[in-house]
């Protein structure tokens, strides 16, 4: 009878801390639910997002005559040249980064011709000073032409590659400029989704300068023409950043608004985590472009030391009166660049993040970033 009434006390104990137990679960789901609705209607109640965003873009809006975003759109959407985008475009080429002429790659050269056109307008786009493009372009709409500026980036650098193997030296250097413009561009929209596609688009085309600076045969005027090309400013008509902020919160907003129940319970639970691992990646974008756009007139300053001594210097120090204060140092960790003599040639990068010299090797779990070449193989320890 005791044995009998100590097995029914337990069991009820049991099923108390079961019952507890499932209460607690309910509980956390329904706080949970309630609140992902308070989230959701402090996210709606000052109006709906699109109508915020709709105000954003109005209150940026500049006339279409001005706006360089209006007239990549209708180059980009024309019946007439998106022929001649996917035709230039599918075309890849596996040598299209060095120089070549039209007898090795006969049916791009033709290409590039017939389209010519096409090319120019792209090149009298660049050159205005402002573009708006949508706060939030759709996708599926036809005004969506970031997709297709990237493709152009490639398009170009094409081109780059035949003028230069035929001698058209001021031909090609226009299309670097164009490169960068895009860039510039786009960096002038307040989304961070534009900001991974400029950075995309100017990383192309500092890798084809560098290129260009590298080219045995490049001259001293050539060299002042990259460094012009560079100096375009960096931060022309870039949006307040302010107003970018907003856009960068509405905007994720909008795409939560968008998504099931379930997925925005998973954001409410591990939104914070992504978010900061987002921003962090953000950030090292960042720190990488800045890099390069610091390398590029390195590598500049070490052509012109090597056209007046005759060989490439033996340490960074000996062209750093050449260059502004800032200019050595290293905005991803604050340290200096790499540069080591090897033979004839030299190799350069940064020590990436986290500051440690691994060679220029960047394949993981090593983050040197190689500034030239592009691709650094180790050099054995006797040869540096």
């Amino acid at each position: 009878m005791i044995e009998e009434k100590r097995k029914n006390t337990e069991t009820g104990k049991g099923g108390r801390r079961f019952s507890r137990l499932s209460l607690i679960l309910v509980g956390m789901v329904v706080v949970t639910i309630v609140c992902c609705f308070i989230w959701q209607k402090c996210l709606w109640n000052v109006g709906s997002i699109d109508e915020q965003l709709a105000a954003i873009d109005a209150e940026l809006a500049i006339p279409d005559a001005e706006n360089a975003a209006v007239y990549y759109t209708r180059l980009l959407t024309d019946p007439n040249n998106t022929s001649a985008l996917d035709d230039l475009s599918s075309y890849t080429p596996s040598a299209y980064i060095e120089p070549w002429d039209g007898s090795e790659h006969p049916e791009l050269a033709a290409l590039l011709k017939t389209h010519s056109t096409f090319i120019q307008t792209l090149l009298d786009i660049s050159e205005m000073q402002e573009a708006r493009f949508p706060i939030y372009p759709d996708p599926s709409s036809i005004s969506f032409t970031l997709a297709d500026m990237r493709r152009v980036t490639f398009i170009l650098s094409w081109a780059v590659a035949n003028d230069l193997a035929e001698g058209r030296i001021d031909a090609a250097y226009s299309k670097y400029r164009c490169q960068l413009k895009f860039a510039r561009q786009i960096y002038q929209q307040p989304a961070t989704l534009y900001r991974y596609v400029g950075m995309a688009i100017e990383s192309v085309a500092l890798g084809n300068i560098r290129r260009a600076v590298m080219r045995d045969d490049i001259t001293s005027e050539q060299l002042r023409s990259l460094e012009m090309i560079l100096e375009t400013p960096k931060n022309l008509n870039e949006v307040d950043a302010e107003i970018a902020a907003k856009v960068n919160r509405l905007i994720p907003n909008k795409q939560l608004s968008q998504m099931s129940i379930s997925w925005r319970l998973r954001r409410l639970w591990f939104g914070h985590e992504e978010l900061k691992e987002q921003e962090r990646k953000q950030r090292l974008l960042h720190l990488r472009r800045d890099a390069t756009r610091r390398a590029t007139p390195i590598l500049i300053a070490l052509r012109r030391h090597k056209e007046k001594t005759g060989a490439w210097p033996e340490t960074l120090e000996q062209i750093e009166p050449k260059l502004p204060e800032q200019m050595l140092i290293d905005p991803q960790n604050n340290g200096p660049f790499v540069y080591k003599r090897d033979g004839d040639e030299f190799v350069f990068y940064s020590k990436g993040p986290n500051g440690i010299d691994e060679d220029g090797i960047a394949s993981k779990p090593a983050d040197d970033y190689p500034m030239w070449p592009l691709k650094i193989k180790k050099i054995p320890a006797g040869e540096q």
